[in-house]
């Protein structure tokens, strides 16, 4: 199982978007990832309609991967981060 912070970058006052936990390295934990981040950077965002980027294969080994975001003409992104809990 990973775990995944996402932060906004460039945004100082308020970067946090979420952690995602428990996504395991299977087709259904992948989509279990793709939902949940849909619904994080939603809300994040306050914005119920947006375009990003393709989610990249986080189990490929990268510490992060950032995410191209597009709301109302407005380019965003947002960086996914490997995380632990202990």
């Amino acid at each position: 199982m990973k775990h995944f912070a996402i932060i906004e970058l460039e945004n100082n006052e308020a970067p946090m978007v979420g952690v995602i936990q428990n996504i395991p390295n299977s087709p259904q934990g992948v989509q279990s990832f793709k939902e949940r981040f849909q619904e994080a950077v939603g809300c994040h965002f306050d914005a119920a309609d947006f375009n990003h980027d393709e989610i990249p294969d986080l189990f490929a080994g990268s510490p992060f991967e950032d995410v191209g975001i597009e709301i109302d003409g407005l380019n965003y992104t947002v960086r996914i981060i490997e995380t632990w809990f202990y």
